[in-house]
């Protein structure tokens, strides 16, 4: 009995140590599928590559999804990054995260699709309150230094009178919509694959 239990451990760990970088690789993938949205800041995009690190937190929890993350990331930034300071991939980790770790959450504990269907509600709001402040705070400043000019000038850009007009009416409404719209395919794929979920949650 005790030897089947550890063999069973042991597949479900393997199984773990394979799913995780393979969703990363699709991730990374997605990622380059980026498309502007009219009517934003052009160095907003939308992908897709949030939802495989969502199937891997609700198979393995929050902890596998952030890891999904930081890897598809760290693949982006080894094979396309642009910008020299990893700003962007910055952002894209503690977008995903956000939304990833809500969702998760919620769906445990409410242990459903009602639960599930919460979760990707909060973690729309989590991640455009967190991207909200770490835009205002961090990012649209490191972006400023960067390019090493004022930050009036960044602003101006995007003609914006001041960091809180650029993130109340570019930051927010683009991280609305990108939460809704990964809510919007996230959710039929739980439902098609809710079972299998299931079978590895707190594996």
């Amino acid at each position: 009995m005790k030897e089947t239990a550890l063999h069973s451990s042991r597949t479900r760990a393997t199984q773990k140590l394979v799913t995780i970088p393979m969703l990363a690789a699709v991730a990374f993938i997605l990622q380059y599928l980026e498309v502007p949205v009219p009517l934003m800041p052009s160095f907003l995009k939308l992908d897709f590559s949030t939802l495989p690190a969502l199937i891997g937190g609700l198979m393995y929890g929050p902890v596998a999804g952030v890891i999904i993350e930081v890897l598809k990331n760290t693949l982006h930034m080894l094979f396309k990054n642009t910008d020299g300071l990893l700003i962007g991939e910055l952002a894209n980790v503690v977008a995903g995260s956000s939304f990833i770790f809500a969702a998760v959450y919620m769906q445990r504990l409410g242990q459903g699709k009602k639960g599930f269907l919460t979760g990707l509600a909060l973690g729309t709001i989590l991640m455009t309150i967190v991207m909200a402040v770490a835009n205002a705070y961090v990012l649209l400043p490191a972006y400023a230094v960067l390019y090493q000019m004022p930050i009036e000038q960044l602003l101006s850009m995007f003609n914006a009178t001041s960091i809180w007009s650029l993130v109340l009416y570019g930051i927010v409404p683009f991280n609305l919509f990108k939460g809704v719209m990964i809510s919007v395919v996230a959710y039929p794929i739980y439902v098609k694959l809710g079972s299998r979920i299931a079978a590895r949650t707190n594996n």
